[in-house]
C-alpha cells in the first residue's frame, strides 16, 4: 500500500504542478470549453480571476506540497473542491464521453484515494459531538502522566 500511496502522490503531483503553472507562465493552451455551459464556467473563472485562486491551489497544495509531503493531508483537503471542479468540468459539462472526463475521473479519484490513505490525520474531525479545548491544555490522547514527563 505504501508503493501504491507513493505512486498517486507523483501522478497526482505531478499533474497539478504543471497545470497550475500553465496559468502564470502559459505552457499549453487553456482549454476554454467544448459545450457551451463549459464555456460560460471556465469565462466566468477567468473574469472574476477566481481562476488566479484556483490554479495557485493546484500549483501550490497540489503540486508542491503533495509532492514535497509537506502538509500533505492539509494539502489534500485543500485540493478537493479543486479536483472536484475539474472533475465536474471535464465530465458533466463538457460530456460524460468526452475524452477530458477521463482527466476528471483520475484528479478526483487519486485526491479521495490519497484522502482515504491519510485518514488517520483526519480523525479528530470526525468527533461527533467535539469540545474544544482550553489554549495550551494537552491534547485528548495525553494523560497527565504523560504530560509531566
Amino acid at each position: 500500500m505504501k508503493y501504491a500511496v507513493w505512486f498517486v502522490r507523483l501522478v497526482y503531483g505531478a499533474w497539478m504542478v504543471p497545470a497550475g503553472l500553465e496559468h502564470f507562465i502559459h505552457i499549453f493552451p487553456q482549454p476554454m470549453g467544448g459545450t457551451p455551459l463549459s464555456s460560460e464556467v471556465i469565462n466566468a473563472l477567468l473574469a472574476s480571476h477566481l481562476f488566479d485562486v484556483v490554479k495557485a491551489v493546484e500549483l501550490v497544495a497540489g503540486g508542491l506540497c503533495v509532492l514535497s509531503g509537506f502538509y500533505t493531508p492539509l494539502a489534500l483537503v485543500v485540493c478537493m473542491p479543486v479536483a472536484f471542479n475539474v472533475f465536474y468540468w471535464d465530465a458533466p459539462l463538457m460530456g460524460w464521453t468526452s475524452s477530458a472526463s477521463h482527466f476528471g475521473d483520475a484528479v478526483l479519484f487519486c485526491n479521495l484515494f490519497l484522502c482515504a490513505a491519510y485518514y488517520k490525520s483526519y480523525r479528530a474531525m470526525f468527533t461527533l459531538w467535539a469540545k474544544p479545548r482550553a489554549a495550551g491544555a494537552p491534547s485528548a490522547g495525553t494523560t497527565a502522566q504523560t504530560a509531566g514527563a
